[in-house]
Formats: structure tokens, C-alpha cells, sequence
């Protein structure tokens, strides 16, 4: 059956089961197995010492809102589901429930992630756990991560491990990860230093870190320390950037434009000054873009979805990370990743990223990267509010970003870059000009 076939007549039809009829070919050098003549996954890698044998492409369930869009993952071979409390408020994990009565529980891997703090206790930390799993409807989950960790110290956070432990013992949870971004601001310590220690910690069996062809050599010394100790590796964020620039025509506004025009009138500012704002982002998003262009035309490529491809296919190289987590949030995109799954990185596709990387390099903010908030004045956390501007340009999460970007305290508001004397603009050690993007993801991610 054709894989678009399957999508009009999954739900008539259930689960295809495709990845249990696949006859499985198992190479004992790098704990990877291969399915021959599967119209879907094609590659398995052992999870680290939980030992399960996990789709190299899995599903990030941020994003996920339909069942549907779960279920037909799975029947098409993904078996590792990542969600998080905080994803729509829980709504990521609700629609994952739903589609998880038409699957083979013992067959996938689902984990959920809580953001702790320090003031949180075993019994909120528990209090928590249990909604997220009344949501997920299931009598266990594979594995609760600490999310986005920002501080060596939270690695001992007794109340966590404690419910950790009691949730075990219940036999409501298998494993324990963490995730990391690095720290807010001046504050706490690296993705690097929190994840390797981590690593070396031995209570962590699992762990979600940023990795792509831009910011290989924070992800491959975490992956060494991973590989070390046995510890399960999950990728995010493997695109480091963005390709195609929005079409923007002053007398010819989108519906997302026209929202956005409003909103500024709303909040006291004269249509023509809004306009003129919106054509500032644009401009500046064509700059960075012109710088590519010639590599983009020499190697072909000529989307988002190209260049996030070759982007996986890039991770796919390393067997010392296990499965690369994507976003999906509807039929399309997973087809295009699944059809990923196993394949290698042509040469040309090879020649391409190190071309677009030396290109690129002054216009992508390393995720995890703290070097130029010391020398903020204000004190942004600069790296984080350019993770809020990736989940709105290279995720498409739109009104998660805002979301976020809005949550922050207004002192981390990066309007005031407009003003300062950006002190940051010579401590960048791949020549970011900082200043001009914390303008840029200000204007996008205050669009409402």
C-alpha cells in the first residue's frame, strides 16, 4: 500500500502494523537494526541501556493537537513519542492519549517532561506527574524528563528524584531523563556542563540535547559523555535555519499581516508606523537570505523542507545518537521525514552543508551558547529569547513562541536593543550581529 493510500484509509482500516510484520536485520557493530522492504521506518537504534529499539526519525508531539496524526505515525513505523506538560498546556498530551488506545503500548516509547523548580517538592512534582498522566491516558510512562535544566544544581533536586523513585517503585515509570538550553541571561550554567554532567551523574538514563551540522561540537562532546555511560540520545533542533522569507506587499496585506498591523494600532501606533515596522523584519530577513542564495541555487536547494532533510540527514550520520525527535504536527510532514528514515547524505548533499554553513554561519544563533550575555547591559537572555524565535521561523510554532516570549519578565524584553549601544556586537565568536536579531525575533514575536 502506498503511503498516501494509507493516509486516506488508516482510520477506516486501524493500525497496518507495519513495523511488526518487517522482517528485521540486526548490525551487532552499531546496535542498529534495519527493516527490509518497509514502506516506512527503515532504521532502529538501541535507546542507550533502557535497551529499546527506537525509530531513528521519532515524533516531537509539541505541535500535536490531532490523534490522527499520531496514529498514523505509528502505522507507519514510529515507535518513540515525545511530549511535555507544557506543550498547549497539556493539549499535546491529550491528543497523544487518544491516539494511544489504538496502539500497541509495549511496542513504543512515550515520554513527558515537567520544568522543575527549586521550590517544587515530591509531592507537587507527583501531584503534576499524575495529571500528565491521566492525560496520557496509560498505566505507565517510559520516562519522565527534567526539562530544559538550567543549572548544575537542579541535577540533585531532591523532591525529583524522590517522586522519581516512588513512581517507580509504583511501577508508573520505567526511566528518567533531561533535556537542556543552556541558562537564562547570566545565570546558571551550559547545555554543555548541565548535560555532561548529566551523563556522568548515572541516574539519567536518557537525554534530549540540541544537534545539527552548526552546533556539532557542544552535541558531539555530549554524545561522547553519553556514549560513555550508556545513556539513551535523542536529537532536537536539527535545522539550523530558514530558507524561504515571507511575501510581503504593504497594499496587499495576509491575514497574519493584517492581525499583526492591528495589533500595533491597538497598542497606539499609527498603521503607516506598523507597516513600516513589518517591511523593517522583511528587509532584514532578505539580507541574511542573499548571503545563501548562491550556494541554495549551486546545490538545488530550494525549500525549507530541502534544507530540513539534508538537516536529518546529517544527524542520521552519527549512530552514537539513537533518534532524531521532529516536530509533527500533520500528515505532510510526517511523510516527508519518515521517507528520511535510513538514507544517507549524498556527497553533493554533503558539499551543500559545508558551503551553507560557512555561509550561514554569522546568521544562526548557537542554541545553548551564553558567551554575549555578560556583556548585556540589560541583562536579555539572549539565547533563549533566539530559541523562542526558532520555535516561531523553523518550527512554525507560532503562537507557542508568543506564548513564551510574553511569559518572560518585561525587563528581558528585547525592545530595548533598538536604543543600546550593543556592547554584545564584538563578543559573538561567529560574528552574529546580536543586536539586530534580538530586534528582529522582538518584532516577530510580538506580532499580536
Amino acid at each position: 500500500m502506498s503511503s498516501k493510500m494509507s493516509r486516506r484509509n488508516f482510520v477506516k482500516m486501524g493500525s497496518l502494523a507495519v513495523a511488526g510484520t518487517s522482517l528485521r536485520l540486526q548490525d551487532k557493530a552499531d546496535s542498529t537494526t534495519t527493516v527490509a522492504d518497509q514502506p516506512g521506518i527503515r532504521k532502529f537504534r538501541k535507546l542507550g541501556r533502557t535497551e529499546f529499539e527506537a525509530s531513528d526519525i521519532s515524533m516531537g508531539a509539541g505541535p500535536l493537537r490531532e490523534p490522527d496524526v499520531a496514529r498514523y505515525a505509528y502505522d507507519l513505523g514510529i515507535n518513540y513519542f515525545d511530549t511535555a506538560e507544557g506543550y498547549g498546556n497539556g493539549r499535546s498530551e491529550s491528543a497523544l492519549g487518544k491516539a494511544l488506545k489504538f496502539m500497541d503500548r509495549e511496542k513504543v516509547f512515550i515520554t513527558t517532561k515537567l520544568h522543575i523548580d527549586d521550590e517544587d517538592t515530591a509531592e507537587t512534582i507527583l501531584d503534576r506527574f499524575n495529571k500528565c498522566q491521566n492525560r496520557l491516558d496509560t498505566p505507565y510512562v517510559d520516562a519522565l524528563y527534567m526539562h530544559s535544566v538550567k543549572s548544575l544544581p537542579l541535577l540533585d533536586h531532591e523532591g525529583f528524584h524522590a517522586a522519581v523513585n516512588t513512581l517507580k517503585a509504583e511501577g508508573r515509570l520505567k526511566h528518567m531523563g533531561i533535556s537542556s538550553h543552556g541558562p537564562r541571561g547570566e545565570d546558571g550554567d551550559s547545555m554543555e556542563k548541565v548535560l555532561c554532567a548529566a551523563a556522568e551523574d548515572g541516574r539519567f538514563d536518557l537525554m534530549l540535547l540540541v544537534y545539527n551540522f552548526m552546533n556539532k561540537e557542544t552535541g558531539e562532546k555530549i554524545l561522547a559523555a553519553c556514549k560513555k555511560n550508556n545513556v539513551g540520545t535523542t536529537a532536537m533542533k536539527t535545522r539550523p535555519g530558514v530558507i524561504k522569507v515571507e511575501q510581503f506587499d504593504p497594499e496587499n496585506l495576509t491575514e497574519e499581516q493584517e492581525k499583526y498591523v492591528q495589533g500595533r494600532v491597538e497598542r497606539g501606533s499609527t498603521r503607516q508606523k506598523a507597516i513600516d515596522r513589518y517591511q523593517r523584519w522583511i528587509d532584514r530577513q532578505k539580507e541574511d537570505q542573499a548571503k545563501t542564495i548562491p550556494y541554495l541555487e549551486k546545490f538545488g536547494v530550494k525549500t525549507d523542507e530541502e534544507l530540513a532533510k539534508v538537516s536529518v540527514q546529517w544527524v542520521l550520520k552519527n549512530p552514537d545518537m539513537h533518534t532524531i525527535c521532529v516536530g509533527m504536527k500533520d500528515f505532510d510532514t510526517v511523510e516527508r521525514f519518515i521517507s528520511i528514515s535510513g538514507t544517507k547524505l549524498s556527497r553533493m548533499d554533503s558539499e551543500f552543508i559545508r558551503q551553507f554553513e560557512y555561509a550561514y554561519s554569522n546568521q544562526y544563533c548557537r542554541h545553548g551558547c551564553t558567551l554575549c550575555s555578560a556583556h548585556c547591559p540589560q541583562g536579555l537572555p539572549v539565547s533563549t529569547i533566539m530559541r523562542y524565535a526558532y520555535y516561531f521561523k523553523c518550527q512554525g510554532r507560532e503562537k507557542y513562541a508568543i506564548q513564551k516570549y510574553t511569559q518572560l519578565h518585561e525587563s528581558s524584553n528585547a525592545a530595548v536593543c533598538e536604543t543600546c549601544d550593543a556592547p554584545c556586537l564584538t563578543v559573538c565568536p561567529h560574528g552574529l550581529d546580536v543586536q539586530a536579531h534580538l530586534t528582529n525575533a522582538h518584532s516577530m514575536l510580538t506580532l499580536g
